[in-house]
């Protein structure tokens, strides 16, 4: 498809429209699914009043504006969490189209392939699921199975159906390869979680992750393979140094000054920052696995047929 920068531009602003709407139904997706609730009935409405919000109330970030943050009917505050959601998956969507579509190999100038748009929207799908699990993680220590096993299986199905689509190297040539894949990056993602998890609890003899993690990182193997699923948990402890960094703190704080601390004061939810892993991959593999990533496998390659005479598959 042959366009030019304007029409670049604004396809990159039709992408970020596009987030902020996915971002809305993120929030109605992020409140009611822990609770069991339908995402789809009944309609958005005030939880004190009850009153139905209009079609422009709900237009994202523009109907908070023009509600001045409350409630039309009964004055309630609405949190300003709503419309920062939706901006904030806007702009993750736009992040995307610039490195899929963009920043991608062309075969001419002015050209986007539609393989490039397909990236993109199993991407987005992929970003929309990751956002979902932060903020229900974030709020309430859990990660529902609607979000991840559902991701699972739009991660190995539509691995399926487009073998092309994941990064390398967990592209396939054919169908059947692409399930292969997509069962392999399960199964990586979720048993290394699983065995991590299983063996900090015995020597902590308390729970040191939630299940929900071990679903949320298969879901990651699904979609971008075993490779990224390894890295991603690898990674996401430096992502939450800042959050475990102010949590001792405030626990030393309230050790020093004789407060009894609850064990909220010693936890944080793994899931937010398993899930901002898996995104920076997403915006920097093009780069990390040819320059850096790579070379990481093939040694931990040769290692393992060296010493185990574990062959854990070609790297492209």
């Amino acid at each position: 498809m042959f366009v030019s920068w304007p029409i670049l531009v604004f396809l990159g602003f039709g992408v970020f429209c596009v987030g902020t709407v996915v971002g809305s139904f993120l929030n109605v997706c992020i409140y009611r699914l822990p609770w069991q609730k339908s995402v789809i009935w009944p309609a958005s409405h005030c939880p004190r009043c009850h009153g139905a919000l209009s079609p422009s109330d709900n237009i994202p970030i523009i109907g908070w504006i023009a509600l001045r943050g409350e409630c039309r009917m009964c004055g309630l505050p609405i949190s300003a969490r709503y419309p920062l959601i939706e901006a904030l998956v806007g702009l993750l969507f736009l992040g995307l189209y610039v490195v899929d579509v963009l920043l991608a190999p062309t075969e001419a100038w002015g050209q986007i392939p539609v393989s490039a748009l397909a990236t993109l929207g199993y991407h987005c799908l992929f970003m929309a699921l990751l956002v979902a699990a932060t903020f229900i993680d974030y709020d309430l220590m859990i990660i529902p199975d609607e979000v991840t096993v559902t991701g699972m299986v739009l991660g190995i199905g539509l691995g399926t159906l487009f073998p092309w689509i994941r990064p390398e190297p967990s592209t396939a040539v054919s169908h059947w390869a692409g399930l292969g894949v997509g069962i392999l990056g399960l199964l990586a993602g979720a048993g290394l979680t699983a065995f991590i998890r299983s063996s900090f609890s015995f020597l902590l003899r308390r729970e040191a992750m939630g299940f929900g993690d071990v679903t949320l990182m298969g879901m990651i193997g699904a979609f971008l393979g075993w490779q990224a699923a390894v890295l991603s948990f690898f990674l996401f402890p430096f992502f939450g140094l800042a959050h475990a960094g102010w949590k001792l703190m405030k626990y030393i704080g309230k050790r020093m000054a004789g407060i009894q601390s609850s064990s909220a004061d010693r936890e944080i939810p793994a899931g937010p920052y398993i899930s901002m892993a898996a995104a920076f991959l997403m915006y920097s593999w093009p780069w990390l696995w040819p320059l850096w990533a790579r070379n990481l496998f093939e040694m931990l390659h040769a290692i393992f047929w060296f010493m185990l005479g574990v062959n854990v598959g070609p790297l492209r």
